[in-house]
C-alpha cells in the first residue's frame, strides 16, 4: 500500500491497531508547523513534528527568560518608588517565570516518544502544566488582592516618577511583542501550554497599562489611593485568567470531545465515504483531546460477503479522509458488519 504508514490497522470489530503499521513515534504530532524561518518558508517543515515541538519548545525558554527581566525590572522599579501597584505587577510576572519555565519543561517531556509505560504518548503533560499555572496565577491573585486591600487601607506616598512610570511603560511594549509572539508559535504548534501562555500574557498588557495610568493619576493628584485600587483591580483580572487556564486544563484531563466543528467535519468524511459507496455507513464516532493531540475512534460499515484485504483497505482510506480533516490525529477504525449496535 502506498502513501503515510497507517496510524491504525482496520481489523475485526473491536480491533486492536497493529505495532507494526503504527506511524514513527519518535516525536507526538502537533497540528501545524514551526515559526521560524524554515518552517515559513518551506511548506514540509509545517508537518515536521519535531520542528513544531522545537518551536514550542523554543516559544517557552523566550517566554521565560522575558518574564523573568521584567520581574526584576518592575520589582526595583517598585521599591524605588514605593508603589504596591508596581510591586504587585512584577510578583505577577516572577509567577510568570515560573509558570513559563514549567511549561518549556513540559513542553519537552511532551514531545517524547511514547513508550511502554505511557503508549499514548505523554501530551497530557501540557495540559497538566496548564491546569498547574492556573494554580500558580490564581495564588498570586490572591496575595495581590490581600497586598492591595492593606495598601487601599493604609496608603503611602509613591516616588521616583520617572523610573516607575518608565519600568511599566517598557513593561507593557515588551509583553504585547511577546504575545504576539506567542500567538503565532501557539497557532502553528497546537501547544496548549504555549497558549496558555499567550492568553495570561496577553492579561498582563492590560494590567500593566492599568498600572501605568493609575501611578501616572497617583503622581498627578496626589490620591495615594489609587495604588491601592489598582492592586485590587490587578488581583481580581488574575484571579479571571486563572480560571480561564484551570477550565483549559481540566477540559482535556477529563478527556472531553473534540469541539463539535472538528467532530463535525470528521462525520462529513466519512458521510462523503458512504455516499460514493465504498462504506455502507458509520457508527460509535469517539474524541478525546490529549494536549495538540486529536484521538479519534469509529466503526465502519461493510458488506459482510467483502473480502478482507479489500475491507482493510477501504478501513485505510477511511483513516486517510479522516487525517485529511485532522491532518495530526490518532485514528483507530474499526471494520464492521453493517451496523451491529444502535447509532
Amino acid at each position: 500500500m502506498s502513501g503515510p504508514p497507517p496510524a491504525a490497522r482496520a481489523a475485526g470489530p473491536g480491533a486492536l491497531p497493529d505495532p507494526a503499521a503504527l506511524p514513527d513515534r519518535g516525536a507526538a504530532p502537533a497540528p501545524a508547523a514551526a515559526p521560524g524561518p524554515a518552517a515559513h518558508h518551506d511548506p514540509a517543515a509545517r508537518h515536521d513534528p519535531a520542528a513544531r515541538a522545537r518551536a514550542a519548545l523554543r516559544a517557552g525558554r523566550i517566554a521565560a527568560l522575558t518574564a523573568g527581566g521584567l520581574a526584576l525590572g518592575k520589582l526595583v522599579a517598585g521599591q524605588l518608588g514605593q508603589s504596591m501597584a508596581v510591586t504587585a505587577s512584577a510578583v505577577d510576572s516572577l509567577t510568570d517565570l515560573f509558570a513559563s519555565s514549567a511549561n518549556a519543561l513540559a513542553i519537552q517531556l511532551a514531545h517524547a516518544a511514547p513508550d511502554r509505560a505511557h503508549p499514548f504518548g505523554h501530551a497530557k503533560i501540557e495540559t497538566l502544566a496548564t491546569a498547574g499555572q492556573g494554580l500558580l496565577i490564581g495564588g498570586s491573585g490572591v496575595y495581590l488582592l490581600v497586598e492591595g486591600i492593606r495598601r487601599l487601607l493604609s496608603p503611602q506616598p509613591l516616588r521616583l516618577a520617572a523610573v516607575t512610570l518608565g519600568a511599566m511603560a517598557a513593561a507593557a511594549l515588551i509583553t504585547a511583542a511577546l504575545v504576539a509572539y506567542l500567538g503565532r508559535v501557539a497557532a502553528r504548534t497546537g501547544s496548549s501550554a504555549i497558549q496558555a501562555d499567550a492568553v495570561h500574557y496577553r492579561t498582563d498588557i492590560a494590567a500593566n497599562v492599568a498600572v501605568l495610568l493609575g501611578v501616572a493619576v497617583t503622581y498627578a493628584t496626589g490620591f495615594s489611593r489609587v495604588d491601592g485600587l489598582l492592586s485590587i483591580a490587578v488581583a481580581a483580572y488574575v484571579l479571571t485568567s486563572a480560571g480561564s487556564l484551570l477550565r483549559l486544563g481540566v477540559r482535556d484531563l477529563i478527556d472531553t470531545s473534540a469541539p463539535d466543528e472538528r467532530v463535525a467535519a470528521i462525520e462529513a468524511a466519512l458521510d462523503a465515504m458512504r455516499a460514493r459507496g465504498e462504506i455502507l455507513g458509520h457508527h460509535g464516532l469517539r474524541t478525546r483531546l490529549a494536549g495538540r493531540t486529536l484521538f479519534v475512534d469509529v466503526h465502519i460499515e461493510l458488506p459482510g460477503d467483502m473480502r478482507l484485504a479489500r475491507a482493510h483497505a477501504t478501513g485505510d482510506r477511511a483513516r486517510d479522509a479522516i487525517r485529511a480533516a485532522e491532518p495530526d490525529a490518532e485514528v483507530l477504525v474499526h471494520i464492521d458488519v453493517e451496523r451491529d449496535e444502535p447509532a
